[in-house]
């Protein structure tokens, strides 16, 4: 791979923090054509967890890093909600010891992409 191939995939890993996700269409906006894509992919630089996102290779990306794609990369208005929220805030000892449901609120005609519902996060997603 040349140079300037590595040196954009090492500032685009060292833009953004760890154990995100990265919407393909948000990275063909900023540069990254899917020819490069592609070669990344097959160098192991980066790893698809489903149609149009993809991880860092070697990352342990939870939920959280897929609500930060979507937030940032994609500008939507989905965020933990209910006893998640309570959760994130450090409520939890008011709350079950193992979540393995994790609440989603989003704008009225917002869906969860493919990949995200299809993806296994470790929780459910609702």
């Amino acid at each position: 791979m040349s140079l300037e191939k590595e040196q954009k995939i090492n500032s685009l890993l060292k833009s953004q923090p760890p154990g995100i996700v990265y919407l393909t269409s948000w990275l063909t906006q900023n540069g990254f054509s899917n020819q490069l894509l592609d070669k990344y992919k097959k160098s192991n630089w980066l790893t698809s967890i489903g149609t149009g996102a993809m991880i860092r290779s070697g990352d342990k990306v939870g939920y959280e890093g897929a609500i930060y794609a979507l937030q940032e990369q994609a500008g939507m208005f989905v965020h933990p909600a209910g006893k998640t929220a309570l959760s994130l805030l450090g409520k939890a000892h008011y709350l079950e010891l193992s979540p393995n449901k994790v609440t989603v609120f989003g704008g009225r005609n917002e869906k969860l992409p493919t990949w995200c519902i299809n993806h296994d996060w470790g929780v459910k997603l609702d």
